[in-house]
């Protein structure tokens, strides 16, 4: 079965229809690719908008919070600073004013003060912790360092509440600038989990919380496990961290996960952290994933339903060829029929003339006249012969298979000459004038036998218009076109109708009487001139019948 398509295939016209619908083939599949390309740059683009518009949510509302905890603070900061002793014993009037500061924050865990010793004097759950503060880096770094600022904590556990937290604390300074305490406020990182996990970011989606000291603060999916740890991000985060851009964004796997994401990290104001949402490409490529299979799908169907139909199309055609061969063939078995008396009068004639001067020549030496009408007759004799050769092979050259053959550069006189042969004294008997337009010789490029197959069909049909009419007469004209020719076959027959004029092309109609015509001749000789790239018609404008048969010359 394969082989029988390889086959069909490698038929010179099979293949040029293969190779236009490998090429239309081709070029839907480069749309599609195209299309698909251009849907997933789509895809990303659209995934990386997403997250940096998530970051710029995030930054706005993490530094909301931040500046608003920080406007707390200085003003507890200003409060305490007034009281020249700051002590335990006045904790129930501290209590009560971090508990109404307290209140105006709702994403904070505790506001609590201590002294210089890190000691709590205050603290608005309304009582004091027994544990200090001293030991914390954020204290250290206060107290040391004498200025008014505000310091962030690393995630830390509270020792109060046991819970992950985040500290935010600025300095009680004396009015010479030395330090006599701390107003801190405690934010839960469960805070950041609610605030992380409102926001749709995909099953695979991650958003992170990062200091610019390597610390993830917050993550969703929560990992208590991270909380605290240094983690080495990709390095766009430390490019954007050292450098003067406020956001940026990339492809990259997570080393926490490998789950590779698309990544946007922004600066959170003017504070030490970066928030990060990455958007997993598995996520956001699902919907394209699946229509780009569907239609890969489809694709597929289409191609192998359209060659299965192209291949039996071929197969089709591969059988309509060989029917039109055997209807051509038939034709040519028609015409060799209706030239076979001519042809027999043809050949007759000569060997009439060979056996009268094969007589003579037989006849006493005494009753030669002179050597030279033995050889005038024996002149005669190869001539005659040749004649009959010649008719003998022009009638085997039409007959024979011709469909295989390649055109070949060939002359008009050769062709005309040819048909002669075949079929001169058929007309001659006919009471028929052949009238041949004295013509500049040609050159086409064409396949012989089905030139002169084409021809011998309109002689034959003028030979049959003619049957039963007077003054009989049928003209050729050979007409230089530039670079085509055109052959004009006439008679003196009556002007086809106009209503047969529009039929007669067609596959099996004829206006001869049953038996006589198949109704193929002119339909195969139409489809022999447009298969040398030429064209085959009637001149519905001329007096009488004319038949013209246009072709290319040969190139140079």
């Amino acid at each position: 079965m394969i082989n029988k398509y390889i086959n069909l295939i490698k038929h010179s016209k099979n293949s040029r229809i293969f190779i236009v619908s490998m090429i239309v083939g081709i070029f839907v599949v480069a749309v599609f690719l195209f299309e698909s390309y251009m849907s997933y740059k789509s895809e990303m683009h659209s995934a990386k908008v997403q997250s940096s518009n998530l970051t710029e949510v995030l930054e706005g509302q993490i530094s909301t919070s931040f500046k608003k905890i920080d406007l707390i603070l200085m003003e507890l900061q200003d409060q305490f600073s007034i009281d020249q002793v700051l002590t335990p014993k006045k904790s129930y009037t501290y209590n009560k004013l971090l508990l109404n500061h307290k209140n105006r924050l709702p994403e904070v865990l505790s506001i609590k003060a201590v002294d210089q010793d890190g000691e709590f004097i205050g603290d608005d759950l309304g009582f004091l912790a027994k544990s200090n503060l001293r030991d914390r880096e954020y204290f250290q770094y206060l107290k040391n360092s004498n200025k008014d600022e505000l310091k962030i904590s690393r995630p830390v556990i509270s020792k109060t509440t046991g819970k992950w937290v985040m500290v935010l604390a600025r300095p009680i300074l004396s009015k010479v600038g030395k330090f006599r305490g701390l107003i801190l406020a405690t934010i839960p990182l469960d805070f950041y989990r609610e605030m992380f996990s409102a926001i749709n970011i995909g099953p695979k989606g991650v958003i992170t919380l990062y200091g610019f000291d390597h610390f993830v603060y917050a993550r969703i999916p929560w990992s208590d496990e991270h909380f605290g740890k240094v983690i080495k991000l990709a390095p766009q985060i430390d490019d954007l961290v050292n450098g003067s851009n406020h956001s940026t964004s990339y492809l990259s796997s997570s080393r926490i996960d490998n789950v590779e994401r698309i990544v946007t990290g922004r600066k959170i104001g003017n504070y030490h952290f970066t928030v990060l949402v990455g958007l997993a490409v598995k996520d956001f490529l699902y919907a394209w994933k699946l229509r780009t299979f569907i239609y890969i799908i489809l694709i597929l169907v289409l191609f192998s339903g359209f060659a299965f139909f192209l291949l039996n199309f071929l197969h089709s055609l591969e059988l309509v060829e060989e029917q039109r061969k055997l209807a051509i063939q038939s034709a040519k078995l028609s015409s060799l029929g209706e030239m076979a008396s001519g042809i027999a009068h043809e050949i007759n004639n000569p060997l009439t003339i060979i056996s009268a001067l094969a007589m003579t020549i037989k006849r006493p030496t005494s009753e030669i006249e002179s050597d030279k009408k033995l050889n005038d007759s024996l002149d005669k004799i190869i001539k005659t012969v040749d004649r009959i050769a010649k008719i003998i092979k022009g009638l085997r050259t039409f007959a024979r298979d011709s469909f295989n053959d390649p055109a070949v550069a060939i002359s008009i006189k050769h062709i005309i000459d040819s048909i002669l042969d075949l079929c001169g004294e058929r007309l001659k008997n006919n009471g028929i004038a052949l009238r041949i337009i004295p013509f500049q010789d040609l050159i086409i490029e064409c396949r012989e036998v089905q030139i002169v197959q084409v021809i011998m069909n309109l002689l034959n049909n003028s030979l049959d218009a003619l049957e039963d009419t007077n003054g009989k007469w049928i003209e050729i004209k050979i007409t230089d076109m530039g670079d085509r020719v055109t052959i004009a076959i006439s008679d003196s027959g009556k002007k086809i109708p106009e209503a047969i004029i529009q039929k007669m092309m067609q596959p099996f109609f004829t206006t001869k009487a049953v038996g006589k015509g198949t109704g193929l001749g002119l339909s195969i000789s139409k489809g022999i001139i447009e298969s040398h790239n030429g064209r085959f018609t009637i001149d519905s404008n001329a007096i009488h019948t004319t038949f013209i048969i246009e072709l290319p010359k040969k190139s140079d």
